[in-house]
């Protein structure tokens, strides 16, 4: 089966995420050979500022890189993009008229799943800017679903140390330490009552492992990956097929 469209990742926030992503994109694709994947161009932009540092504390904005990335995936002809990194979508509605394709959006992705799944709790762990911005609770409100959060403390010594910390999941070498941290954040949303786990951050996924906990767990960059696989290989893949959802 061969893909029909050519996809442009942005990626460099942080380089796992972005090859994390792309690996994803790898193993959702319904490909027998080399030339029945989708034809990728990624830009692993590292010079995009941080996305919560903008957010949250007024500092660099990422804006200018992120039209710079999309304007050298517009020169390359690309028919779709996405962005690894969930917080960036804060500026979603600065960038995405620079882009002569559609981009990806996971708040909307993720409005779609839990209603398509009725689920109606959904722990979310993302990045101070990620929950400052109000990406996902909005969307998710919009449809009457509670939003399950951490703490203010819980938030910056629990998750953000697991993400930023020396040897984080931002890092080239990730600990032990920063994995059982995001284990700790995810546990402390089901104990508050969530019937779903969310990654909305791109890095959550590089530490928990859905067979690991007792819920349903779904990855908004797998949601990203499966939704540009079913995009670029257009009418011939019907649903989801060969690509489940964990704890579903």
């Amino acid at each position: 089966m061969k893909s029909n469209k050519k996809l442009g990742i942005i990626g460099g926030m942080g380089a796992r995420a972005g090859a994390n992503f792309f690996q994803k994109l790898i193993a959702f694709s319904p490909a027998d050979k080399d030339q029945d994947f989708i034809e990728v161009i990624m830009h692993s932009n590292s010079k995009i500022p941080d996305r919560t540092r903008a957010i949250a504390y007024d500092e660099c904005s990422p804006l200018d890189e992120l039209i710079r990335s999309v304007k050298m995936l517009n020169a390359c002809d690309v028919n779709l993009i996405v962005l690894t990194c969930n917080t960036a979508y804060y500026y979603y509605n600065d960038f995405v008229h620079y882009s002569d394709a559609p981009i990806l959006n996971p708040a909307h992705l993720l409005r779609q799943f839990v209603e398509e799944n009725d689920f109606r709790n959904i722990g979310l762990l993302g990045t101070t800017g990620t929950m400052c911005s109000r990406i996902f609770c909005n969307e998710l409100e919009s449809v009457n679903r509670q939003v399950v959060r951490l703490t203010k403390w819980e938030q910056e010594n629990i998750f953000m140390k697991s993400v930023y910390m020396e040897n984080g999941l931002k890092s080239s070498v990730v600990s032990l330490e920063a994995v059982d941290l995001m284990y700790r954040a995810a546990h402390l949303l089901i104990q508050r009552g969530a019937d779903l786990i969310v990654g909305g951050c791109s890095e959550v996924s590089i530490a928990l492992q859905p067979d690991r906990l007792p819920l349903p767990y779904v990855d908004t960059m797998d949601l990203m990956a499966k939704t540009a696989v079913l995009e670029c290989y257009e009418n011939q893949l019907t649903a989801y097929e060969h690509i489940p959802y964990h704890g579903l």
